[in-house]
């Protein structure tokens, strides 16, 4: 009971229509941004990459767990070269082992649900203007007991990057549907998102604001999500982060539910050759998820 009450939490929570496996989160420093800094370099994240500024390889993993025994994990590399920058990676969620029954209520053999995702991501800075662009290509592969589902799609983006003001300006059309092959005789919907945000150093306070918002496919924004990240010390950063979604999960049980709900925290180390990073997102419903994210240079 507990896995299937986590399994609607979660597809509810982060709501695609026909797809909400699309919109989970893979990264601990998403869940502590709240789903927000949409157009920060996130390694582990499924979003397109659109910073070409990254100097050092390296190799990045994280894990995530969520609500009902749910866990999510990624693996990721990137190779910077001048101006350029190639990602690839893996990202796997598994729901868990659920009972099998027949029509009859008979018990049956277990079977098991998850949703897999390789990427391949490509970006690069422009030479002549301040703008910098990217697209990725997501193979994307449902099983759910011997239902199986095979997608590619494909997210690109662009930013603009206003030095002079520390701002960056972004927008992406993310999950355009290019193949779909399935075993289930229902059709899949291209429930494609656009995201366009902003993202700001302030000059007198240690922190880089963002301000993002997805807008469905029928030109309707959906969320809005405001998020920070604060400079400690050299090597210490906070990351905390809310959305609109605390208005749609508020169920009103109590006031610390009301106040913290849809919200994330999250602390991380860096050094030059090292980031950790643990992050928290509370529902507004109640409960929480948490995650670990390693990043190694070399």
């Amino acid at each position: 009971m507990k896995i299937a009450l986590g399994l609607i939490l979660i597809a509810s929570l982060f709501a695609n229509e026909n797809r909400p496996g699309l919109s989970t989160w893979f990264s601990a420093s998403e869940l502590s941004r709240a789903g927000g800094g949409k157009f920060l370099m996130t390694p582990n994240s499924r979003n397109v990459n659109m910073i070409a500024s990254v100097k050092n390889q390296s190799f990045s993993t994280s894990f995530i767990f969520y609500p009902a025994g749910i866990q999510a994990q990624s693996a990721s590399l990137i190779y910077p070269k001048n101006d350029k920058i190639m990602i690839t990676s893996i990202n796997h969620i598994s729901y868990g082992t659920f009972n099998g029954y027949d029509e009859n209520a008979q018990k049956t053999e277990n079977y098991t649900a998850s949703d897999t995702w390789i990427r391949l991501g490509y970006s690069k800075a422009s030479k002549s203007i301040p703008v910098s662009f990217g697209i990725s290509n997501q193979i994307y592969i449902s099983k759910l007991e011997n239902h199986n589902s095979t997608s590619v799609y494909s997210s690109f983006g662009i930013i603009w990057n206003l030095d002079k003001y520390n701002l960056d300006i972004g927008g992406r059309i993310k999950d355009i549907l290019l193949i779909h092959k399935s075993t289930d005789i229902r059709a899949s919907d291209n429930s494609l998102e656009i995201e366009m945000g902003f993202c700001k150093k302030l000059t007198y306070l240690p922190l880089k604001l963002s301000i993002d918002c997805i807008i469905s496919n029928d030109l309707r924004p959906k969320d809005y999500f405001i998020s920070g990240v604060f400079t400690i010390s050299k090597n210490i950063y906070l990351t905390i982060g809310t959305s609109t979604r605390k208005y749609s999960q508020n169920t009103e049980q109590n006031l610390t539910s009301t106040i913290f709900g849809s919200s994330g925290l999250g602390v991380n180390y860096k050094n030059k050759d090292l980031t950790i990073g643990y992050g928290l997102y509370f529902y507004g419903t109640g409960g929480f998820s948490n995650g670990l994210d390693l990043t190694i240079n070399f």
